[in-house]
């Protein structure tokens, strides 16, 4: 089976995420749909190192091949009322990452990882925390 890489951008740093089309089809399927995205990038404050946008669309996302921890990229399903209800498109940039909601840990789809390039991220997103985020781009390659 053929790969589908994207291209994901935070300031100065490229990356290249693989979908995970075979473990996660719809939630895949439904990211193609929503490309390309570009958004102001936030740094979650609970979950420690984890990079998101909100997408800002109202989509039902389903449930599947659902983590609280990798080093992945993920859609987030439906939070709970008392959360945030837009989808959240997100990567981890540390294994010791839990991905938290307001109060719990939140499961989350893994739908990509992150083939190359992770360790400029990983060096870009502490920066942008410090000095200010700005665009995150995700694209086809």
């Amino acid at each position: 089976m053929l790969v589908t890489k994207l291209k994901l951008k935070l300031g100065g740093a490229e990356a290249v995420v693989e979908l995970a089309e075979r473990d996660a089809p719809k939630t895949s399927k439904l990211l193609l749909s929503l490309l390309p995205v570009e958004e102001r990038a936030r740094h979650a404050m609970e979950s420690g190192r984890e990079v998101y946008i909100v997408l800002g669309e109202s989509v039902e996302i389903p449930e599947e091949n659902q983590t609280i921890y990798q080093t992945s990229l993920f859609i987030e399903p439906g939070w709970p009322e008392y959360a945030n209800e837009k989808p959240v498109l997100s990567w981890v940039y540390e294994r010791d990452t839990a991905i938290m909601g307001t109060y719990s840990p939140l499961a989350t789809n893994v739908v990509g990882k992150i083939a190359g390039g992770l360790n400029k991220l990983q060096a870009e997103a502490p920066r942008m925390r410090r000095e200010g985020f700005g665009l995150m781009k995700l694209s086809r390659l």
